[in-house]
């Protein structure tokens, strides 16, 4: 007979909740609290939200319910909410019982986790930072052992986890930058947390990142703002655009890998970490930086065309070659050099190149005269 597999902690908590009776009971709002690591700290908390939620709850009736579990005879509270804070809340508005499954005080902090991550995963949006804070503490407090673990117990990659929780770590390893963040978490979006965590953390700006925060109330500057406010240099801001930008890393974003900007008056800066794309991205990033110096330089097309033609051809190949050959020849390299040439633009410039009449160099020149079109 065939040995039974080892049953996996997923296995376990199936089974259990498989055997347990779902339990849904009703508790008048003042008997509910939140419980210590829920992640909804303001996303979906706004008045108006609320207030059309308690409406629709008093016409229609509570739709989905919360989950909840049970608290010791002796607490203050009769259950905490693991999620369904927003229908709590709503209900408290809409002066009605707030219904929930409940699950006993042995449902684990890891299991209310898992639970609470799914739920909001499809609920109304939990912004990503309110997420990493949440991790985090969980983390601290040694609900899981290590990132790997509480990766696996929520089903998201590792990678994922280690960003955000070294994300909100540095957003808020200080007071003068926690107060400014800390009142528009819920805004943030991956990358705009990760852009500001990583500008504190490289640590160059901070003496003028602290002068610029204690000039900011809190609540003040919303999370799409915050990094210019406290960051970015004005004259930068006021005059360059990014024209083409490649982050590398997961949780919505990551560090910059490769940035393209330009200036109003023409000027671009490149930045690379070459050792950080592949092949692939080399490649569109060449293309990126071509297009740019095919509208950007017109004026030097010609010369462009004539050092190309002369580096891919020498006198006795253009002189011998097929026809329709040097044609395409000519075609790719006006092409290349931001000239988009037709068919018999490309057939007089070839005769030019093949024929010499006044010899190689000479019908490189004339060739590239033919430019404008």
């Amino acid at each position: 007979m065939a040995g039974r597999e080892p049953m996996t902690d997923e296995n376990r908590v199936e089974e259990r909740s498989r055997a347990e009776m779902v339990r849904v009971e009703a508790f008048d709002p003042v008997l509910v609290r939140p419980w210590r690591f829920h992640n909804r700290a303001r996303s979906g908390m706004d008045d108006v939200s609320l207030d059309a939620l308690a409406n629709s709850i008093k016409r229609d009736g509570q739709q989905q319910l919360g989950l909840a579990r049970r608290l010791p005879a002796d607490d203050t509270h009769a259950v905490e909410v693991i999620f369904g804070v927003r229908r709590l809340e709503a209900c408290r508005r809409a002066g009605v019982p707030w219904r929930a499954e409940v699950r006993e005080a042995s449902f684990s902090d890891a299991e209310c986790a898992a639970a609470m991550h799914g739920e909001n995963a499809w609920s109304e949006g939990v912004s990503p930072l309110e997420n990493a804070v949440q991790w985090k503490a969980m983390l601290d407090e040694g609900v899981f052992e290590s990132q790997t673990a509480l990766a696996r117990e929520l089903g998201c990659h590792r990678a994922t986890v280690s960003r955000a929780v070294r994300t909100a770590a540095s957003l808020f390893a200080e007071e003068w930058l926690g107060r400014l963040v800390k009142p528009v978490m819920h805004e943030f979006t991956g990358r705009a947390a990760d852009r500001l965590a990583d500008a504190y953390a490289e640590g160059t700006r901070g003496q003028v990142a602290r002068r610029r925060a204690a000039q900011l109330e809190p609540g003040s500057v919303g999370a799409d703002r915050l990094y210019d406010m406290l960051y970015r240099e004005p004259r930068e801001e006021a005059s360059r655009e990014t024209v083409f930008v490649r982050r590398k890393g997961r949780a919505g974003g990551g560090v910059v890998a490769a940035k393209i900007e330009r200036d109003q008056a023409g000027s671009f800066w490149i930045r690379v970490r070459a050792h950080e794309q592949t092949p692939a991205e080399l490649a569109e990033l060449a293309e990126q930086i071509e297009a740019i110096l095919a509208s950007e330089m017109g004026s030097a097309s010609a010369v462009r065309l004539g050092r190309r033609l002369a580096a891919s051809l020498s006198a006795g190949e253009a002189r011998d070659a097929d026809r329709a050959w040097l044609e395409g020849c000519v075609w790719s390299a006006a092409r290349a050099s931001g000239l988009k040439w037709d068919r018999l633009k490309c057939a007089a410039v070839a005769e030019i190149l093949g024929t010499q009449r006044e010899g190689w160099e000479k019908a490189v020149v004339r060739a590239v005269g033919t430019t404008p079109d």
